[in-house]
């Protein structure tokens, strides 16, 4: 009896899971859409590419949804058996609470396990992927950073651009700093663009019989007018996209090699590179395995459900996930930006989760 009904727990839980993930899932996934429909399709990139950094987006959707999908699934699963009187024929039947626990825990442990595979291995070269991609697009469509007439501002430079056609432009305006701080103005007739062999050069801007007028903020009557045949001016990728590297960053490797890279910081002893990096690796295993912290606040909670459990866990479930989500950024900003230990920030979302779900539990057992 006790085997039978543990069966059908663990099936009842994964089912709840299963339909709670298709939910998050269906909601990252139309986020990650809108994202590329702003972003790239707006300026008609190639459907085949986009179509391709949708698939590479997916392990991330997946790592993400899983978690929160065992959260609500527990509590939407104890709800209804609750709210059924299941539990109550099970008690009955001789069946201790525990015999219901331990199914949902195993499915827990599951979900987690199956989410860190993919935050560990398939993340990273999902991530990689999409970055060469994204690249590839962008130097090889220049209509997604280069529009005809029309103004484009990056992080080091306003370009203004006449007509294009192809890669050949009629008019090109660039207003940027000098590396001592000068501002300057280059300016020419035409203009063609050009791939870059260098990953972290978006593109190449070869200018004709270009003119360069540079300008001392320090003294306004000190300025330098330049003219040349032609020169070469190189958009960075780090210019147009502030989130991409040409090296490696930490969230594109796995755990492995996180560990091997946070043994070489400590070594070098740059501290905000160590936090960083320990940051990362703890996230490597917070986040996964917030799903089994979810599913022991989610089972007590789920217990409490008097009648419409499944809407009442629905509810709360996500609130419950909402916070939780605040609580991982909130502390991913103190540990970047404040210098706030990354292993603790990325562990203390679900060392919340666990003391709430511990105490509730125990008050729920001395009853």
């Amino acid at each position: 009896m006790k085997g039978t009904f543990f069966r059908y727990v663990f099936r009842e839980m994964l089912i709840y899971f299963a339909v709670c993930f298709l939910f998050f899932f269906l909601i990252f996934f139309v986020n990650q859409i809108l994202y590329m429909a702003e972003d790239i399709l707006s300026k008609k990139a190639p459907l085949g590419d986009v179509a391709l950094l949708m698939f590479y987006s997916l392990p991330a959707i997946i790592a993400t949804s899983a978690p929160f999908a065992a959260l609500v699934g527990t509590l939407m699963g104890i709800g209804r058996i609750v709210s059924d009187r299941e539990l109550i024929a099970a008690n009955a039947l001789g069946i201790p609470l525990r015999s219901v626990f331990l199914p949902v825990l195993l499915a827990g442990a599951l979900i987690s396990i199956g989410s860190f595979f993919t935050n560990d291995i398939l993340l990273p070269a999902g991530t990689i992927r999409f970055s060469k991609l994204y690249r590839s697009i962008l130097t090889s469509t220049p209509a997604l950073e280069l529009e005809a007439n029309s103004i484009k501002k990056n992080q080091k430079a306003i370009v203004v651009t006449g007509g294009i056609t192809d890669r050949a432009m009629d008019g090109l305006l660039v207003i940027d700093s000098t590396g001592s701080g000068e501002r300057r103005f280059i300016a020419a007739p035409k203009a063609t663009i050009r791939e870059s062999n260098d990953p972290a050069v978006l593109m190449s801007l070869d200018m004709e019989t270009p003119q360069i007028v540079s300008l001392d903020r320090k003294n306004r009557a000190d300025y330098d007018v330049i003219s040349a045949e032609s020169i070469s001016y190189q958009m960075l990728m780090k210019q147009v996209a502030p989130n991409y590297s040409a090296s490696i960053t930490p969230r594109e490797m796995s755990s492995r090699d996180l560990l091997g890279e946070l043994i070489k910081k400590k070594k070098e002893g740059n501290g905000r590179e160590i936090n960083l990096y320990r940051m990362e690796f703890n996230k490597k295993f917070s986040i996964p395995f917030g799903a089994f912290f979810f599913v022991i606040l989610a089972f007590p909670l789920g217990l409490s459900a008097k009648t419409n459990g499944q809407s009442v866990g629905f509810i709360l479930g996500l609130i419950i996930a909402v916070l939780y989500w605040a609580m991982l950024i909130g502390g991913q900003t103190l540990s970047t930006r404040v210098g706030f230990d990354g292993a603790v920030m990325m562990w203390l979302p679900n060392a919340v989760i666990l003391f709430f779900g511990v105490a509730i539990l125990g008050r729920r057992a001395m009853r």
